[in-house]
């Protein structure tokens, strides 16, 4: 039973094995399917996931910075030996040794207010002193509760702006990792017709190899008989010679667009790809209006705009707060005690007050602080110009991506036309030539026909789907399924 059961195992493997291994080693991709694999596997979307995910982590660390924040600091005991010198009453010095140890902790809570640019803290400590003076002498100092209040005046609220740019940068972050897949995909689709016009070129090569041969070898025997002339004859050889010098060509530049288009979907070298073209091009009627205000809703150009808006006002009401009178308000309210014994350190605490008032005025510096407004005034209107210029140049693009777009449709039916057009002529063209109809002339005019026909049929499909993918990724807009591309946030 185990040796009957063994072998069907075995033969089981060796049905399947083969299966499984050719899966691994060759694939048939179409463009779709070639688009999904680059979003998932590719470099490239591993590296936009991970600029995102960044981006995630810095807003994260702005909105932290919002709300109250925990800290305890202190210092481990910290021993002290030391001479100094000592003025008497009578004005003599005298100089005096110190042997002492400090240890404290502390406790505190800080809460900035985004409205006011102030600073609201309460903090909780100990203290302990030694002193080794003959008999030891240790010391308690406790503030069981410290209330402080630091409130800015007249400056500069960087607080208060982060909160209108860090968003607004999270938020372009999200439309740019959209964005940087829809570039990927055009990045993709380019890519694959590169590799599939490759293999067009190495098929259109091998196959006009094969046929130049035949040619040469009944113009041969023509010639032999006396029906063609000598410079029929060399034609047809130098047709063949140019046909296998094309092929060694095409098979060089196949093998560079594989390894491009391997790389850029990163699938293994050992995987052999095959690509299928797209059976037609999807009739899109897509309205200039509407692709522009999409584009304007959903690409984060515009909202890189407004960044650059909000980061020159900034810039200029930090020169101009920085440039006039400013002021500090702190105070605090506490309560603190000392005891040589600890169980009594925290019994009828004494009130603990502090206020002060700093302020800065500038009164001459060489009229630096009126160059520094007049700077960022200047920049400011000279940000407002380049966007509105910028903007005008994004709109253009949009307008003329989608009118290019729109004959691109129509270029792809009548290069498919002139396609099976020309394939027809050529094979009307090569039976004439083997009944002696037409010369070795007409037929090499009716084959290079055939061939340019073919590239220009894929060329056509190539222009249309990367008009395609460039139209999304200015729009973020799925045109085929009529809906906005979204983020799949999973980090």
């Amino acid at each position: 039973m185990n040796k009957i059961l063994f072998l069907i195992i075995a033969l089981v493997g060796s049905l399947v094995l083969p299966t499984s291994l050719q899966a691994q080693t060759q694939r048939t991709l179409t463009l779709e399917e070639s688009i999904e694999i680059a979003k998932d596997s590719s470099p490239l979307a591993r590296a936009a996931n991970f600029e995102l995910i960044s981006s995630k982590w810095r807003y994260r660390s702005f909105r932290a910075d919002l709300l109250p924040s925990l800290s305890l600091s202190g210092d481990a005991p910290n021993y002290n030996k030391s001479i100094f010198s000592n003025i008497q009453d009578n004005g003599s010095l005298i100089f005096s040794s110190r042997t002492q140890s400090e240890a404290s902790v502390d406790l505190s809570i800080q809460q900035s207010i985004m409205p006011t640019g102030g600073n609201l803290s309460l903090s909780s400590g100990i203290t302990r002193l030694g002193i080794f003076e003959g008999e030891n002498t240790y010391l308690w100092q406790s503030t069981p509760l410290v209330a402080t209040y630091r409130q800015p005046l007249f400056q500069f609220n960087s607080l208060k702006w982060r909160n209108r740019t860090e968003p607004l940068r999270y938020e372009i972050a999200q439309k740019q990792y959209v964005e940087d897949m829809e570039d990927l995909a055009f990045t993709t689709a380019q890519s694959f017709f590169d590799f599939l016009l490759a293999k067009i070129n190495v098929e259109v090569a091998d196959f006009n190899v094969t046929v130049n041969d035949s040619i040469y070898n009944i113009s041969q025997g023509r010639y032999q008989v006396g029906s063609i002339a000598e410079n029929d004859l060399l034609q047809s050889e130098l047709q063949l010679r140019n046909a296998e010098t094309s092929l060694t060509t095409a098979t060089l530049n196949f093998q560079r667009a594989e390894e491009n288009f391997k790389a850029l979907l990163g699938i293994p070298d050992g995987v052999d790809i095959e690509v299928l073209a797209p059976e037609e091009a999807p009739e899109l009627n897509i309205d200039v209006d509407k692709a522009l205000g999409l584009a304007q809703k959903n690409n984060s150009t515009a909202l890189e705009f407004q960044l650059s808006e909000i980061q020159a006002n900034q810039a200029y009401d930090q020169a101009k707060k920085a440039a006039g009178f400013s002021a500090t308000i702190q105070a605090s309210y506490g309560l603190n005690q000392t005891s040589e014994d600890f169980d009594r350190l925290y019994e009828d605490p004494q009130n603990r007050q502090f206020f002060s008032v700093g302020f800065q005025v500038p009164i001459f510096n060489w009229g630096k602080n009126t160059a520094e407004i007049q700077a960022a005034r200047n920049q400011q209107a000279a940000t407002a110009n380049t966007i509105t210029y910028q903007k005008l140049q994004f709109d253009l693009n949009v307008r003329s991506t989608v009118r290019e777009f729109s004959q691109l449709q129509n270029q792809v039916e009548l290069a498919k036309q002139s396609d099976e057009i020309a394939e027809r002529r050529y094979d009307v063209a090569k039976n004439r030539y083997l009944i002696g109809k037409i010369d070795v002339t007409n037929l090499f005019i009716a084959q290079n026909e055939k061939d340019s026909a073919r590239r220009s049929y894929i060329q056509a499909l190539r222009n249309y789907w990367t008009g395609y993918y460039n139209l999304r990724r200015l729009t973020l807009y799925d045109f085929q399924a009529d809906s906005p591309i979204v983020i799949n946030d999973e980090n």
